[in-house]
């Protein structure tokens, strides 16, 4: 019988594979259809720090909405792997400032370390409690339970991504506060959830 990790691990398979096959026009509306739903959310909770990622193959593109962000005087982050297995850090990216290489290779910003109100996380798979997939590698769940204040915590995936009701989170697993999808904004584990 599998354990909890090893079917993660082969949902992980599946779910790259499915991800990969998704048509560009798919990939391009669901972009779209998601910065819509995070900019309504963003609206309505007013974050004073916004904290994205940069796309690493397969994610949803959310430079647009970053984009978007600056336009506004929002204030926006990336997060940094400082060291592998550790917590990340969350650096201020100002309206084009440049990225240069963390730990993982993956593009960072360099400006002040904050703490994000909000955090926009990529999701390989998506539970409608609010529990993700994610690579594996845990940062995100190290981060969220970490914090030296809450944030208000995304995950953003395609819809055709949902896990099985099959699967079951580990302790160490966090339900997020949201999910956005192409499709809908699901209210998981939030004090907001009754008002958004």
């Amino acid at each position: 019988m599998e354990t909890p990790a090893q079917i993660k691990q082969r949902l992980r398979e599946q779910f790259r594979h499915r991800r990969g096959v998704i048509p560009a026009d798919l990939v391009d509306t669901t972009r779209w259809k998601v910065i819509n739903h995070l900019r309504t959310l963003i609206a309505q909770v007013t974050p004073a720090v916004v904290a994205a990622y940069h796309p690493l193959p397969g994610e949803i593109n959310l430079l647009p909405l970053v984009e978007e962000l600056w336009r506004d005087g929002q204030t926006v982050a990336l997060p940094r792997v400082t060291t592998r297995n550790r917590p990340l850090v969350f650096n201020v990216w100002p309206p084009h400032g440049a990225l240069l290489p963390d730990e993982l290779g993956i593009p960072a910003a360099n400006g002040a370390e904050i703490n994000p109100a909000l955090i926009i996380i990529p999701c390989l798979g998506y539970a409608r409690s609010g529990h993700r997939l994610g690579s594996g590698a845990g940062y995100y769940d190290r981060t969220l339970a970490t914090l030296p204040t809450p944030a208000i915590s995304v995950g953003v995936a395609y819809t055709e991504l949902e896990l099985p009701t099959a699967f079951l989170p580990e302790p160490h697993d966090l339900a997020l506060n949201f999910i956005v999808t192409g499709k809908e904004l699901i209210p998981c584990n939030s004090p907001e959830k009754s008002s958004i």
